[in-house]
């Protein structure tokens, strides 16, 4: 039976916190490490892991400065947060991975592999937003460090967001599984999206020759992850009309066709 197991890896920001699981026996297949998306953790993950974990070591990673991981002293750029994952794969004693990122993990899945070409195999892609300035100029707006409200205000707003974007079939029961996540670490919460806004995905997907496999739901991202078409040079976007977050604890079992699909193609 998979089940899930809770650890901490070193790295120069201090701590990783990380979520395991995998078969009872050894697997040949590649370990896959999954980037979460921002302002969460790897909790996002654990439905798909339990259903990944049943062939492959699959690794859930707290970005620094997210859920249990420790904080960098200052905000860091995309590059930072994919050395760190780096030095978690160095200290885990792994030299080939598959890596999937959810917007902002997507970016450190793209980054890890720029670093580290030889030990990143295939990457997927929940979404690969590339923006224009005009539109990097609103989000940084619109996602800049939020104020925390002495009537508790700011986490109904959180809660409201959480529940328009989710995907129909997702329960209150499964936001409220991972909404903890969306509240923790307030002082440095707003990382993720600045470093993702600074990364230019456009550039990097240029660089790569590795496989990447770029999912679209058709959530907040859904109009701005095609313009990456242009950009890759070994590989598709996947459009997934009706998914909108929540989709890992949906639609499970489809997601897991999709990725393993393509992570265990010849």
């Amino acid at each position: 039976m998979v089940r899930i197991t809770k650890h901490y890896a070193p790295c120069g920001f201090g701590q990783i916190h990380y979520r395991r699981a995998a078969p009872e026996g050894a697997s040949q297949k590649p370990p896959l490490i999954l980037f979460h998306m921002s302002p969460y953790s790897g909790a996002i993950y654990e439905t798909f892991m339990l259903e990944m974990g049943r062939d492959r070591l699959t690794i859930a990673v707290d970005t620094p400065g997210f859920g249990n991981s420790d904080a960098p002293p200052s905000a860091p750029s995309i590059q930072d947060y994919a050395a760190a994952m780096g030095e978690m794969m160095d200290a885990l004693k792994i030299r080939g991975a598959d890596v999937m990122g959810y917007h902002t993990g997507s970016k450190i899945a793209l980054e890890l592999a720029i670093q580290r070409p030889a030990h990143i195999r295939k990457i997927i892609m929940i979404s690969a937003a590339i923006w224009t300035d005009e539109e990097l100029k609103e989000r940084r707006i619109q996602f800049a460090k939020t104020e925390i409200a002495a009537d508790g205000s700011h986490l109904a707003k959180w809660w409201a967001s959480a529940m328009r974007w989710s995907m129909t079939g997702r329960t209150k029961e499964q936001v409220a599984q991972v909404f903890h996540a969306r509240t923790m670490n307030p002082a440095t919460s707003w990382w993720g999206h600045n470093a993702a806004y600074n990364y230019k995905t456009a550039d990097a997907l240029q660089k790569l020759d590795h496989p990447i496999l770029a999912l679209n739901p058709q959530d907040d991202l859904w109009e701005f992850t095609p313009r990456a078409k242009q950009y890759l040079k070994n590989g598709r976007v996947l459009d997934l009309p009706g998914w909108s977050h929540g989709f890992l604890d949906v639609k499970t079992s489809d997601a897991a066709a999709v990725v393993r699909g393509f992570l265990d193609a010849t």
